[in-house]
């Protein structure tokens, strides 16, 4: 038992340590930080077009879409890609365009494909369209300050980068399970992302902001090179990496919004990240309990009975994980900061979340079925999505 007792202990001891300096990155590189100023706007920047694949309606699409058009960069182009032409999207899109004519706007119908990656089929339509020698691939659920891709293409000329990565910041909640989704985002996701970065050099590129160099992605194959994974975005960023082409991230983080989400909706959306990440690096997976430390501390305690000091231990470690995400929370989340509910629920959130999370983390060892907007694969390794049939959609949909 003693020595079952000091494996714990130095578990959780290696668990505080990186939540601690993943949380001191995270506020080091926070989104509030003071940065250089721009240099003058010249005519050196290079033609950038902006690839948003689309389907319905997103939380604060309009917005969302409007940020990119309102950009101050002097030379762009903004490319659209539904399935249909009967998308909800499409009056927005098209009144958008309306009302910014000096942005070159293009919708494209690309048909909803069953055997492959629905995103990368729209990326790849996308591409082929598209004119720029950079190309910034952003999700419809972004939201953009005007100086953003300013930013972005500055790293990359002054980085000789290939590929620039971005943190996100989950905000904007109106529901408690947006919230929840927000917290999520911004401490586990992106402190991840900054934290594997500045440690490890390792790249953990998210598909809701990647600029990429357009030659670069030729030279892998195109989008269409990755229509058959489900983790496009990290496989993109891997293979640049693996590939010799430089990958870099000047930490402007890009904002998500997420406004209504359900306890639902988010367990099903991480679930699906879950399955994913499992079939990417089994071993890292199975690492990212450590990220959890409430259940290990909960487990012991359960493990060494009701009387034991490990209930005692579980407390402090809930009241430290607590506090590490609210330190997040505040510096990271200013818009959420500014409603008093967020406030009040806030240490219920984290505790409620990281038991959801458990159950999450359990789902690649039973599952590896994933449902994504109307499309059902079962994913293999390295996240390769093979589609299923009427039967198994069945089944999956029964269960």
């Amino acid at each position: 038992m003693k020595l079952l007792t000091l494996i714990i202990l130095i578990i959780l001891s290696l668990s505080g340590l990186y939540l601690v300096a993943m949380t001191a990155l995270v506020i080091w590189y926070r989104p509030s930080r003071k940065r250089k100023s721009l240099p003058p706007k010249s005519q050196d920047y290079p033609l950038v077009s902006v690839l948003k694949p689309v389907k319905g309606i997103d939380d604060g699409l309009e917005a969302n879409l409007e940020s990119f058009y309102q950009l101050d960069y002097p030379l762009y182009e903004i490319l659209f890609a539904v399935d249909d032409w009967q998308d909800e999207s499409l009056a927005i899109i098209k009144k958008l365009a309306a009302r910014y004519p000096h942005v070159h706007t293009k919708i494209l119908a690309t048909g909803d494909p069953l055997t492959e990656n629905p995103k990368i089929h729209k990326l790849s339509w996308l591409e082929s369209e598209s004119r720029g020698r950079l190309l910034w691939v952003t999700d419809a659920s972004v939201r953009v300050e005007p100086q953003t891709l300013r930013r972005l293409v500055e790293k990359y000329s002054s980085s000789k980068a290939k590929l620039i990565f971005s943190p996100v910041l989950g905000t904007n909640s109106r529901s408690l399970a947006s919230l929840m989704e927000n917290t999520y985002l911004n401490f586990f996701t992106s402190g991840n992302i900054i934290a594997l970065w500045k440690l490890f050099r390792q790249p953990v590129v998210m598909g809701k902001s990647i600029l990429l160099d357009r030659s670069a992605l030729k030279a892998l194959g195109g989008f269409k090179y990755f229509k058959d994974y489900l983790a496009e975005d990290y496989l993109i960023g891997k293979s640049f990496q693996d590939s010799g082409f430089k990958v870099d991230t000047n930490y402007i983080w890009i904002k998500n919004i997420s406004e209504q989400a359900s306890l639902k909706t988010f367990f099903k959306r991480t679930a699906r990240w879950a399955r994913m990440r499992s079939k990417l690096n089994r071993p890292a997976y199975l690492a990212e309990i450590l990220l959890n430390p409430l259940i290990i501390a909960l487990a012991a305690a359960v493990v060494f009975g009701f009387g034991s000091s490990f209930w005692k231990l579980a407390l402090l470690v809930a009241s430290g994980k607590i506090i590490l995400e609210y330190l997040n929370f505040l510096v990271v989340n200013q818009p959420d900061r500014r409603r008093a509910a967020n406030h009040l629920f806030f240490p219920a959130i984290v505790i409620i979340r990281d038991l959801l999370l458990f159950a999450v983390y359990l789902t690649p060892f039973f599952s590896s079925t994933i449902n994504w907007r109307g499309h059902h694969f079962k994913i293999g390794k390295n996240s390769l999505i093979t589609p299923q049939t009427d039967i198994e959609k069945l089944i999956y949909e029964e269960a």
